[in-house]
């Protein structure tokens, strides 16, 4: 375990895609830092790096959607990680199926469950910014075993 990378004692991590809009630009982002914060109210928060194109379009559009993974859209969740949505349309490019939710954001038709957050709290935290927003809307499509990242290129199956 490389020391410089201590996060990784914590993995594996759930896979999902955070979706996000402002304005007429979207994005899909995969992540594996998103955790439930608080029961009641229902809070969740997703941790992203300032340099992403999420970053800009969750603070600005004031919310964003967890899109749980599963094996069905791993290859699209990894595309989804290894490119930047700042210059293109990354549901088109990926194929990746849109529908939208109570709050107008972009939801991933082929996930198992979506969750939309309206956001309520940005917190900086060193080099990313802890999004931590109230669950407004919880679309269930399917019961999966999540897809969860265990470093690098290797992922599992819970």
């Amino acid at each position: 375990m490389a020391a410089e990378k201590p996060y990784r004692f914590l993995y594996p991590m759930r896979v999902v895609l955070i979706t996000s809009k402002y304005g007429d630009r979207e994005n899909v982002m995969a992540a594996a830092w998103c955790f439930p914060v608080s029961m009641e109210p229902p809070l969740f928060a997703v941790s992203v790096s300032r340099k992403r194109f999420s970053h800009e379009l969750i603070s600005k559009g004031r919310a964003f959607a967890i899109n749980l993974v599963d094996a069905k859209i791993r290859e699209k969740a990894v595309a989804a990680g290894r490119s930047s949505g700042k210059d293109r349309d990354k549901f088109a490019e990926l194929s990746i199926a849109r529908e939208y939710g109570k709050l107008g954001m972009p939801l991933v038709k082929d996930s198992p469950a979506s969750i939309e957050c309206k956001l309520v709290k940005e917190i900086e935290l060193g080099d990313h910014v802890l999004f931590v927003g109230g669950a407004v809307n919880i679309i269930e499509r399917r019961k999966a075993k999540g897809l969860y990242h265990a470093g690098g290129d290797d992922f599992v199956e819970i």
